[in-house]
């Protein structure tokens, strides 16, 4: 409402505009003669008074359709004013209704694109900061949130990242307006690795955004190249090893124990020793291979795990009487049949129980358990599954150190590089075990106490007609 005194001062204004011609007819009848004085203050008051009774309506009108824009303009939700004065003029109040109408769809238009664009904002996995001029945070999304913390508008990005490089990157951008990729590292929160984009707006764009920096976690990456990098680098010495200390018996043969049976005898045999060892590093460096090619594509066969463990089981009876180990085999109930590649699950098999008695103590059993399981690992392959066959290789060894299980199936990782070596081993088994399985979608737990054993269970799926 049209506070009272402007409303008087409008009225004030627009009536002696209103009756400013009547003045000037007024006063030049006057001059003429034609007018006397008396009458003049009695009509033109007349006039004024006539003018109020007129012009108070309309006044009243414009005062309420000025009053209603305004609150358009704040974006108020009111209703179109009763103009019954200027209902006249071309069906005013009509036309402001439509407005009205016309301006709650393009408002709400406008406040669904906003929507539509954060949350598209906060679906991107990248991370997004939006800066100001003063390299402060305007807007993030949800993996910044998610990475950095949740209240980070107005905190200036030197308080969120603390990474020279970064910083640098950044401020070389505001000077130059050139925009840069830089790659860098942080340790708090967690350790990560991110691939920055930095760019410049040579214009802040609405809500003051001056600088938009978009983050790629490249952790995963890094630890990659890092694991290849460091494979190409076990696999060449565990070659290097066994080829040199065959040359270096070649070399002693065609010396100093060129005439010495006894001795060409005893090294032919470490030469044997030296190039089975490297074969069985080739082969399952090949398995390995394989199976990181086949590891999308599923395996879909019906195999039955039990036939494979027990004709697997049999290739390890002599291995046991010389350690004085007992195999036994723990089937508790009629299993279903699992999903799967018959060949590589006998490779799981193999690995598994093969250890078990590598590093198993000389006069224990090993045991071999087969079940169906409702109770699944946690792991994000299980979660689809209500239930699992589960086969559990035990052995009573000296057990594995707490520390040592999460890296147990990386590649040529050795608790006690030297007893692997003494037993055979080629650091690669887990983890072919572990592609084997991931490939099966499938999950692996490991469960050790130092001292008292160690206990390997795969879980695998079931396999279904159809």
């Amino acid at each position: 409402m049209q506070k009272p005194v402007i409303l008087f001062t409008s009225l004030v204004k627009t009536v002696m505009l209103a009756s400013l011609p009547t003045l000037m007819v007024l006063t030049l009848y006057v001059v003429l003669g034609l007018f006397e004085l008396s009458h003049f203050f009695f009509a033109y008051i007349g006039v004024l008074l006539s003018s109020i009774v007129i012009v108070y309506p309309f006044l009243i009108s414009v005062n309420a359709l000025t009053n209603y824009v305004n609150d358009l303009a704040q974006d108020k939700k009111v209703e179109a004013p009763n103009l019954s004065v200027l209902n006249t003029v071309e069906k005013l109040s009509e036309a402001l209704k439509r407005f009205n109408r016309s301006w709650e769809r393009k408002k709400q238009q406008m406040e669904n694109i906003i929507i539509e664009r954060e949350i598209l904002v906060d679906t991107i996995p990248d991370i997004l900061i939006m800066l100001d001029n003063d390299n402060r945070v305007v807007r993030t999304n949800r993996a910044a949130r998610t990475i950095f913390g949740q209240n980070l508008a107005k905190k200036p990005l030197r308080d969120i990242i603390h990474n020279e490089t970064m910083l640098g990157a950044l401020y070389a951008v505001v000077e130059d307006m050139r925009g840069r990729q830089v790659e860098f590292r942080i340790e708090h929160p967690t350790p990560y690795d991110f691939r920055a984009i930095i760019e410049r707006f040579p214009v802040p764009s609405t809500g003051g955004i001056s600088t938009i920096i978009t983050l790629t976690d490249i952790t995963e990456l890094k630890r990659g190249e890092q694991m290849r990098a460091d494979f190409v680098a076990n696999a060449s010495h565990e070659i290097r090893t066994p080829l040199a200390s065959i040359i270096g018996f070649i070399e002693t043969i065609q010396g100093p124990a060129k005439d010495d049976p006894e001795a060409q005898v005893q090294f032919l045999k470490l030469m044997n020793d030296q190039a089975q060892r490297m074969s069985r590093l080739v082969q399952d460096l090949l398995t390995l291979s394989k199976v990181e090619v086949d590891v999308s594509k599923a395996p879909m066969d019906k195999v039955n795990l039990v036939k494979v463990v027990r004709r697997e089981v049999q290739h390890f009876e002599w291995a046991a009487q010389q350690k004085k180990m007992n195999i036994r085999i723990d089937v508790r109930d009629e299993l279903p049949a699992v999903k799967g590649e018959e060949g590589e699950l006998a490779q799981v098999v193999h690995n598994l129980v093969g250890n078990a008695i590598k590093y198993g103590t000389a006069g224990t059993e090993v045991t071999v358990g087969i079940r169906l399981s409702s109770s699944l690992p946690s792991s994000a392959g299980m979660r689809s599954y209500e239930r699992a066959v589960c086969l559990s290789v035990r052995d009573k060894g000296e057990g594995i150190p707490k520390e040592h299980i999460p890296r147990l199936t990386e590649r040529f990782y050795r608790v006690d590089s030297a007893r692997t070596r003494k037993v055979g081993g080629t650091g690669l088994g887990l983890a072919i075990v572990k592609h084997i399985i991931t490939r099966h979608r499938g999950a692996m737990m490991i469960d050790s106490v130092v001292g008292k054993g160690s206990v390997f269970s795969v879980y695998l799926p079931l396999y279904e007609e159809g």
